[in-house]
């Protein structure tokens, strides 16, 4: 069924579908292990290496056999396109559309490709559009590369520049998937693209942002917006927001569920939300407790410092308010037989710059003095936008921490440099078949893996996980 030329709803999952995802009742799960096993491994790694070279060999014999016919089968979206996708943005009307294969990339001449070498964050890079929320979303989601694959339909760059792209309508509740060809709108006579910029010679988040143009009407209708709505609309999993209370009761922090405004079909903006108060305070223990379980189940976690009227602005500290960072790991480091210790919290900033410069920031005398806490939270000293702060000082500087509850289940997927495309495939597909089977990461994935709730996670005493509402 579609919703509009290009946007389409995506099937409901049969019975047999739910038995391949890992879901249904246990004992039929036990008797279909051996073969949704099979059939996962052999989706997720051997289809996709046998789809790149089936692609890497249909595009030599279409570049010499059929160049002189390229602009017949290429695709292109004439119903989404020109003054109509870039919306009410009079500066930028007047630009060239240009293919991606063709975009400034740098100095070297590499070939542009989907993927180059491993997702990171640092592939997302802000162009001229107020999109900082979702180009902080997709920076947070690109911790996890395999749940950026599961945006993207397509594995690697394909021959008619036709992608498609899979996103979570919220209001309507519902997986879509929209359609968009691989022109970029580009500075007039140039190959600079205006929105979106790639990172070295890779573009897939010009990809998504296009498809996320498409999903709210124009590029213009991405100026400004809600990081958390784009991570739901991005994973499809629950998200909700931490913020710190104001004043005398600042050392409390209270829960905020995103809620969306309006009925389905009421002519409503996609991402028309609110965030709803639940009436509770939450401690600094319990905070971290909270943050502690979700980074255990490889959710993502935001952390901001919003100023008066959301403005930005550079701290002594080394850090920018108003910027989003992500969560990569919360520890209590230095433990001796469950007592003392230090309670830590790993940051990345996806400029992969702007660091923390107090206690525990890279080069500090703290790691020095305690080199036993240094080892074993894996330190080093480099200027790549990774940095920890002991957590004290982490709940002293942000205000607003921003969690997706999410679904881990289907995080399999073939990864590859694409740059090597004679060796890549192979080489991705025989490590990830070793690491499926032998690793039993196939199984964990599928039948332990974390799926996305609406409850609050955190921990008991004990240091079991307690799952229910605050």
């Amino acid at each position: 069924m579609s919703t509009r030329e290009g946007v389409d709803v995506e099937a409901t999952p049969t019975m047999v579908g739910t038995l391949c995802e890992g879901g249904g009742h246990p004992v039929a799960k036990t008797l279909a292990a051996p073969f949704v096993l099979t059939y996962r491994a052999t989706r997720a790694y051997v289809q996709p290496c046998v789809g790149a070279y089936a692609g890497s060999l249909a595009r030599a014999v279409s570049e010499r056999l059929c160049c002189c016919f390229a602009g017949m089968w290429r695709y292109e979206d004439k119903k989404w396109c020109g003054n109509a996708a870039i919306g009410d943005d009079p500066e930028h009307r007047d630009c060239d559309w240009v293919r991606v294969e063709e975009l400034s990339a740098g100095s070297d001449e590499k070939p542009m490709v989907l993927y180059q070498g491993t997702i990171e964050p640092r592939d997302c890079v802000q162009g001229a559009l107020g999109n900082c929320w979702l180009v902080s979303a997709l920076a947070c989601l690109a911790e996890h590369p395999g749940a950026v694959k599961r945006i993207i339909l397509q594995n690697e760059k394909t021959i008619r520049g036709k992608y498609q792209v899979r996103f979570y309508d919220g209001k309507e509740k519902r997986f879509v998937i929209v359609t968009v060809d691989d022109l970029i709108p580009c500075k007039k006579g140039t190959k600079k693209p205006i929105y979106m910029q790639p990172h070295e010679n890779e573009f897939w988040p010009l990809i998504v942002e296009k498809a996320m143009a498409k999903f709210m009407g124009s590029y213009s209708a991405l100026d400004g917006g809600h990081g958390t709505w784009a991570t739901h609309a991005l994973t499809g999993d629950h998200v909700f927001m931490l913020k710190k209370r104001q004043g005398a009761t600042s050392r409390y922090w209270r829960r905020h569920n995103m809620k969306f405004i309006g009925k389905p079909g009421d002519g409503r903006k996609k991402d028309a939300v609110f965030h709803k108060e639940v009436e509770e305070d939450i401690v600094r223990d319990k905070l971290f407790n909270i943050l502690e379980q979700y980074n255990k189940i490889d959710s993502l976690i935001a952390v901001a410092r919003v100023g008066k009227n959301g403005e930005s602005k550079d701290e002594n500290n080394g850090l920018v308010e108003g910027h989003l960072f992500s969560v990569i790991s919360v520890r209590w480091a230095g433990r001796s037989f469950g007592v003392g210790g230090r309670r830590m919290v790993k940051i990345r900033n996806p400029w992969s710059s702007y660091e923390w410069k107090g206690p525990w920031g890279d080069g500090t005398k703290e790691w020095d003095k305690h080199p036993s806490i240094a080892k074993e939270l894996g330190y080093e000293n480099k200027n790549d936008g990774i940095f920890w702060m002991e957590f004290d000082d982490f709940v002293e500087y942000f205000n607003q921490i921003s969690v997706c509850d999410r679904t881990t289940k289907n995080d399999l997927m073939l990864h590859y440099d694409q740059d090597f495309p004679c060796t890549g495939p192979i080489k991705g597909c025989l490590g990830g078949c070793f690491c499926f089977w032998v690793g039993c990461r196939g199984p964990r994935t599928i039948y332990c893996g974390h799926e996305s709730t609406e409850e609050l996670r955190e921990a008991r005493a004990c240091g079991c996980v307690k799952v229910g509402n605050t």
